[in-house]
C-alpha cells in the first residue's frame, strides 16, 4: 500500500537543494470513517479534516471502494466536511476501502488512503475473529494494534464504539500523529473473543494462534480501576470511556515509555531517546547535547536508587498522568517521534 505524498516528496527536493521548504503552500488532510466496524445494514459516515488547503481554491474527491462518490469544492482550513455512504451490504464478510485526494490551485494533491475496514453481519459476525477497525498496510511495515474486550462488556457495539474513540477521539486528537499523519503507521482490529483484566490484561487463548503478527494489546474494560501494562511491554488495560488510561498505558505498551511520576511503579530508562535516566549526568548530558539548558535536569523520584528527568512549566505530561489535552513533554516528544522514524 503506498500512500501518496507528493507535497512532502517536493518539500524535501526543495530542503535538499534550494535549502527552503514553502511546504504550507501544499494541501494537508485526513479522513476517518465511523462506525469504525460496520455491519451490512449500517451507512458509514466519512469526514474529511482539512488541516491546510495550499493554494486556494482547493477541492476534495472522496472514493469509496474506488469509486468517486463525492467532491468537496473550494475548501477552507481548519473545516470538515462529511459524506454519509452504504449500507454495504454487498459487502458483508469482507471489507470496504476508502481514500481522499485534495488537489489545490497548483495541482498539487495530497492523498490519504486506501484504508479498509470490515463490514460484518447483524451480529458482529465476520470472516475471521480479528477484523480490520483501520487496514493500512502490511504489518511487516505497521504496528498492529488489537483491541479486546473484557468481560464486563455486554454490548459488542458498546465495544466497537470505544474502540473507535480511542483512535478518533484519542489518538488521533495528539498533534504528534496528526501531522504528518503518524497515524498510517498503525493498523487496528477489534477481536471477538472476550479477554479478562487480570494481569494488566490476559487476552483469550487463541489470540497467539490467530495473530501470532500482532504487535500490542489493548484490553478495554467497562469498570473504573487502576489500569497498567505489563512489565513486557506488549499489553495493557483500559478503559473504555474517555479516561487518561489508554493514552498513558499506550505510552508504554506502544511507544516505550517510562513513567515521569513519583509513585510505586516501575521505572526503567529507554534505550533510545530515553524521557527519564537512572543517573543525574544522563539527563544533564541530553540538555547538553540539545543545546538546552541542564539546570532544568531534576530527581522526581527517589525510589529505586533515584530517577531523573527535567522539570516541565506545567505539570501532568502524558507520562505522568495521561489525559487526551497533556502535553507530551520534550523528551517524551522525542522519543515518540524516534519510535515513527522507524516506520
Amino acid at each position: 500500500m503506498v500512500i501518496i505524498r507528493s507535497a512532502i516528496i517536493l518539500c524535501i527536493f526543495i530542503m535538499l537543494f534550494f535549502g527552503g521548504c514553502e511546504c504550507d503552500k501544499y494541501p494537508l488532510i485526513k479522513v476517518k470513517h465511523e462506525p469504525v466496524i460496520a455491519r451490512s445494514n449500517e451507512q458509514v459516515t466519512f469526514t474529511v479534516t482539512v488541516l491546510r488547503t495550499g493554494d486556494t481554491p482547493c477541492n476534495i474527491d472522496i472514493l469509496v471502494n474506488a469509486a468517486l462518490v463525492h467532491t468537496i469544492t473550494n475548501a477552507q482550513s481548519g473545516q470538515t466536511y462529511t459524506y454519509t455512504g452504504g449500507p454495504f451490504t454487498s459487502y458483508e464478510g469482507t471489507t470496504v476501502s476508502y481514500l481522499a485526494k485534495a488537489t489545490d490551485n497548483d495541482y498539487d494533491t495530497d492523498t490519504r488512503g486506501y484504508y479498509y475496514f470490515a463490514i460484518t453481519d447483524a451480529n458482529f459476525d465476520w470472516a475471521l475473529p480479528y477484523m480490520p477497525a483501520r487496514y493500512t498496510g502490511p504489518h511487516s511495515q505497521k504496528e498492529d494494534l488489537i483491541f479486546h474486550r473484557a468481560n464486563d462488556y455486554t454490548s459488542f457495539k458498546s465495544f466497537v464504539d470505544d474502540a473507535g474513540s480511542k483512535i478518533w477521539n484519542v489518538y488521533d486528537e495528539q498533534a504528534i500523529i496528526e501531522e504528518p499523519n503518524n497515524l498510517d503507521n498503525f493498523n487496528f482490529y477489534i477481536y471477538s473473543k472476550i479477554a479478562s483484566v487480570n494481569s494488566c490484561g490476559t487476552i483469550h487463548s487463541d489470540a497467539d494462534t490467530e495473530m501470532p503478527w500482532r504487535n500490542t494489546d489493548a484490553i478495554l474494560h467497562v469498570a473504573n480501576f487502576g489500569d497498567c501494562t505489563n512489565l513486557g511491554l506488549s499489553h495493557f488495560t483500559a478503559e473504555g470511556g474517555m479516561t487518561k488510561a489508554f493514552l498513558h498505558e499506550s505510552g508504554h505498551a506502544v511507544f516505550g515509555l517510562a513513567d515521569e511520576y513519583d509513585g510505586p511503579t516501575y521505572y526503567f530508562q529507554p534505550a533510545n531517546e530515553p524521557n527519564i535516566w537512572s543517573a543525574e549526568n544522563g539527563c544533564r548530558s541530553e540538555q547538553t547535547t540539545k543545546g538546552r539548558d541542564p539546570d532544568v535536569t531534576w530527581e522526581f523520584t527517589s525510589r529505586q536508587g533515584g530517577w531523573w528527568g527535567i522539570q516541565h512549566s506545567i505539570d501532568n505530561t502524558v507520562m505522568q498522568r495521561g489525559n487526551v489535552g497533556d502535553t507530551w513533554g520534550i523528551e517524551a516528544a522525542e522519543h515518540v517521534r524516534w519510535w515513527f522514524v522507524q516506520f
